[in-house]
């Protein structure tokens, strides 16, 4: 049904219903204002006609007393319906909105909707421009006792949007809706003596085809201030305008009263806030876009719509792509002093974080399910790294023979993260936020990975070369349970030993199956940004350097005069044959370097892209036949992306990469 249609059948219907026409003309004039909840901003609206619904009883014994005004002999005798399967369509004479439209099932049965999913989804393809939306018989009903939905012109309620309280939100074609609806409904408790679990729910059919949907679990119908101030919200409420019906209810709605309303009807989340290091420089340069408060050395933006930009701010520190950016940022900016000179930190919530993060680690092609598979162990870890920050990320021992050093991403003073590959790649709002990723973060939001109760430190690299590594042999020799070796395959299959050299070097040497071995360049447009793809495989290369060139390398990463360097010999490999112990073998002395990462920086003028390597020695040179790039823990980026293309789904993907680990939703 065309929205045209539609707009006309509401024409007809107001031309003809003097009662209805009277009230939606009257909503030219409804006073509005603006309420921040919790960093989210919220309508609240002054419409006194409401109150029919705002003050309706619906106690058994005033449902049983009255005439139920959907059914059709009730109904006015101007209200004509359209028709649709088993329902009429109407035009509901107590707007909230212009095209406020009721679709009332045309038998007497009690307002439900989980085996009504279907019509629900499928009546928002139907409706063109609109958003159709559910209230439970005891979460904003004011006829529970006759089954319908409500819908009205999609601009007036966005639901893919912010909230300050539990929800979950939904994407995809009309039977993956449906499913996700379906499981969501059935995963909600219902108290005693009701049919169904307390929620509020709306779908809408976007211009491109896709569906998204909101489920709002609830745990009231009415708040304790009910008595006091007539609110008692129902979809509409729940989804961003607050309906009032009197002059002194309106002006009692402020940020607090609705904080506490949201608190008892919902369930009110925390979106905890990241202090993200951006940059350290002598002098920062920035510039503030709309109003902010200053707080000694922090802005604080008064509105949704501020941000701010630092020039020259370094990306891929110490990389083959490492570049200097512009970058633009929402959220707060604190200037730090520090020895170096100043420190831009950006304060925000870890969802808008993950925004960025997404985007910045993934390209424009990415799938869906990759992205949600992203945006759960992104979540994961950097909420690990909240609940377990320690003051030293950085361990070392050396002594005349051997140096062995790791990298954790902990090392931080006076922030939490930062910016670059060190931590998560996060560029802000630099990188245009797509509604892809935005749909994967909100179809996620609080979702995280645990073992044991206890969130996991979600690793993930570019590429594991078909096989994964074991935490403890590239960071602190504390095993995971879920980080553990295994093949990047499905069925996994056999998996040589490769801490074993001859199996190892057969293994690199060659080009077994895996999911990150069969990435097409389309594939690789999913996973990776343009300056990313300058490396042509990943799954296996080389690199060759003369003895005069990995020589001085050596020497200039290492700080150890090795002379000329004659071996180079793998002492120890984890379970992906990643080398963790290396020893370099020169006409001046041998030093053992390990972990993996160290092993990388010391041959490579930026970092070489995986410590499982064969050298290879040659009259010339060296050649390093090399297997993935990066540690190889964890999340393998590229072998996601294979199987977001075959049709895994983000939770099989999370699986296959953590093993002994559960997803949970966190808030």
């Amino acid at each position: 049904m065309k929205r045209s249609e539609i707009d006309s059948f509401v024409s007809r219907q107001l031309a003809e219903w003097d009662d209805a026409r009277l009230r939606h003309d009257a909503l030219a004039a409804t006073e509005t204002k603006c309420v921040n909840v919790n960093g989210v901003e919220w309508h609240v609206t002054f419409n006194p006609a409401r109150s029919v619904s705002t003050k309706a009883k619906i106690d058994a014994s005033s449902i049983k007393s009255r005439r139920c005004f959907l059914c059709e002999a009730n109904r006015p005798e101007e209200q004509v319906p359209l028709k649709w399967r088993g329902y009429d369509i109407l035009v509901n004479p107590f707007p909230v909105f212009p095209g406020h439209l009721t679709i009332a099932l045309c038998e007497h049965e009690n307002q439900e909707i989980l085996n009504r999913i279907d019509d629900f989804v499928e009546l928002a393809c139907e409706l063109e421009g609109y958003t159709v939306f559910y209230n439970g018989p005891h979460s904003g009903a004011s006829a529970p006792d006759h089954c319908h939905f409500q819908a009205v012109p999609e601009e007036w309620l966005p639901i893919g949007r912010d909230y300050p309280f539990r929800r979950y939100y939904i994407t995809g074609d009309s039977s993956q809706v449906k499913a996700q609806m379906s499981r969501v409904l059935s995963s909600l408790t219902t108290e005693d003596g009701e049919d169904e679990p307390r929620v509020n729910a709306a779908v809408h059919c976007r211009a491109d085809g896709s569906l998204e949907a909101v489920i709002v679990p609830r745990r009231a119908h009415r708040p304790s201030c009910y008595g006091k101030v007539g609110v008692s919200p129902g979809a509409i409420d729940m989804l961003g305008t607050v309906i009032t019906t009197s002059r002194e209810d309106y002006d009692a709605v402020d940020p607090e009263l609705l904080s506490v309303i949201f608190s008892e009807v919902a369930t009110v989340v925390d979106n905890p806030v990241l202090r993200v290091g951006i940059m350290t420089a002598p002098e920062i340069h920035y510039t503030l876009h709309g109003e902010y408060r200053e707080e000694g050395d922090t802005f604080i933006p008064l509105s949704n719509e501020c941000w701010f930009e630092l020039e020259d701010v370094t990306i891929g520190v110490n990389f083959h792509w490492e570049r200097k950016e512009r970058q633009r940022f929402r959220g707060a900016l604190q200037l730090m002093k520090v020895e170096e000179g100043v420190t831009a930190v950006n304060i925000i919530p870890v969802e808008d974080y993950l925004m960025s993060v997404i985007s910045s680690e993934m390209s424009a092609e990415a799938s869906q399910a990759l992205l949600r598979a992203h945006a759960v162990i992104s979540r994961s870890w950097v909420l690990a790294q909240l609940r377990h920050k320690v003051t030293a990320g950085c361990s070392c021992s050396s002594d005349d023979g051997e140096t062995v050093k790791w990298y954790d991403h902990d090392d931080h003073t006076g922030f939490d993260v930062c910016a670059d590959d060190h931590c998560q790649r996060y560029q802000g709002i630099t990188r245009v936020t797509r509604s892809e990723v935005r749909d994967a973060v909100m179809a996620t939001f609080g979702e995280v990975m645990t073992s044991g109760g206890e969130l996991c430190d979600t690793r993930f690299s570019k590429c594991c070369g078909g096989a994964f590594e074991e935490f403890e042999n590239c960071w602190e020799p504390e095993p995971h349970s879920y980080l553990t070796g295994g093949r990047d395959l499905i069925p996994v299959g056999t998996l040589p030993d490769l801490r074993i050299e001859a199996a190892a070097c057969d293994w690199i040497m060659s080009r077994p199956d895996a999911f990150c071995a069969s990435a097409t360049p389309e594939i690789l447009r999913q996973v990776l940004n343009d300056y990313d793809r300058d490396t042509v495989d990943f799954y296996r290369w080389k690199v060759h350097y003369t003895i005069e060139e990995i020589s001085e390398i050596v020497c200039s990463r290492s700080g150890i005069d090795f002379g000329e360097i004659t071996d180079l010999r793998p002492l120890s490999r984890g379970r992906s044959g990643r080398i963790y112990r290396l020893e370099i073998i020169g006409t001046k002395c041998s030093h053992i370097v390990g972990k993996e990462l160290e092993i990388r920086k010391w041959l490579s003028r930026s970092h070489l892209y995986s410590s499982a390597f064969v050298p290879v020695k040659s009259a010339d040179g060296f050649t390093l036949y090399g297997a993935g790039w990066g540690h190889g823990v964890g999340l393998c980026q590229i072998g996601a992306a294979v199987m977001g293309a075959s049709g895994y789904d983000y939770r099989e993907i999370l699986l296959h990469y953590f093993k002994n680990a559960e997803i949970n939703k966190m808030y």
